[in-house]
């Protein structure tokens, strides 16, 4: 699956965007038909400005276990965000550059 990330954040250009990898982890993945996306981001997007395209058409069991509110603005912040393999903080700019790989964790649950 490829989209693109036209967010009202930030002006792109047809340079400014860079191909990632998001993997979906846990949950996130039971409730997901792939579990891994390719997105086209603006270069140094946050993790939290990708949510909204990374979740546009999904289902609602799915963003509701990854965002926070019903417009999917942000990650959720029970959600581990893994760049390149180092936590990150979701919020973060000038983070995603062309190639990296993000996978999203969200909590177990269970006993």
């Amino acid at each position: 699956m490829l989209q693109t990330f036209h967010g009202p954040q930030r002006l792109l250009s047809f340079f400014s965007q860079v191909k990632i990898t998001v993997q979906l982890l846990g949950q996130a993945r039971q409730l997901s038909p792939s579990d891994e996306i390719v997105l086209n981001v603006a270069d140094g997007s946050s993790v939290d400005e990708i949510v909204p395209v990374l979740l546009d058409g999904a289902s609602d069991s799915l963003r509701l276990v990854l965002s926070e509110g019903s417009e999917a603005l942000q990650l959720r912040r029970s959600v581990m965000a893994i760049h390149n393999d180092q936590t990150i903080e979701p919020a973060t700019r000038d983070l995603l550059k062309d190639g990296d790989a993000l996978s999203l964790l969200p909590p177990m649950s269970g006993g």
